[in-house]
């Protein structure tokens, strides 16, 4: 009898086994980025970025001109917040681009791509952010002694009140908000470190 009717010859070399790709350290990395660019927190920072621009705008745009102890205060203000409305885009495509093409459309090696990209802009934007915000504190702060708002005509000590408020204002929000954020990242992470250590356990 030839057995081979009865059971069919099976070659386990041509078995294809679908064993799971292991990131290489460098696309961990990426994918720790991309991770936190599609986070709420992420997210969270991009909205709150989005108000202050637009504040900033507002107050630079519509004053002009206004505060003749310092002119660099509506400088200050215009140009961080077209800067930071441009970083608002920035930070809308990095959340797509891990929300969406890493996550639900499952392209990963796009999405790293797009990251490599993008990080260099960022820490284009954050190099840039500290050190403007370094000059507009100076600009704000130098003059708080001295600064007057009902007498339009000394011109060395002027300044529109609505305007130099908001300057001063929008300094200490930005300090207060990248305090807490700041918080919350650590705290996340050392929450996020705790119970890896308590499953590897």
């Amino acid at each position: 009898m030839n057995t081979s009717t009865i059971f069919p010859s099976s070659d386990y070399n041509d078995v294809i086994v679908d064993t799971p790709t292991i990131p290489s350290k460098r696309e961990q990395r990426l994918d720790k980025a991309i991770n936190y660019f599609s986070s709420v927190m992420f997210a969270i920072q991009v909205i709150l970025a989005a108000v202050f621009s637009g504040i900033e705008l507002h107050y630079g745009i519509d004053y002009l001109n206004q505060c003749p102890i310092q002119p660099w205060i509506n400088i200050f203000l215009i140009v961080h917040g077209s800067t930071k409305l441009a970083w608002v885009l920035l930070g809308i495509v990095s959340f797509f681009n891990g929300r969406v093409i890493y996550n639900m459309m499952n392209k990963k090696t796009l999405a790293r791509s797009i990251i490599i990209l993008i990080l260099p802009l960022q820490l284009l934007f954050a190099v840039w952010f500290l050190a403007w915000f370094i000059v507009g504190n100076v600009w704000v702060f130098s003059c708080k002694s001295r600064v007057q708002y009902t007498d339009p005509t000394s011109t060395s000590t002027y300044c529109q009140q609505t305007l130099y408020s908001a300057a001063y204002g929008l300094i200490i929000s930005t300090y207060i908000v990248v305090g807490i954020v700041a918080i919350l990242t650590v705290k996340r992470r050392v929450i996020g470190k705790t119970i890896r250590q308590r499953i590897s356990s």
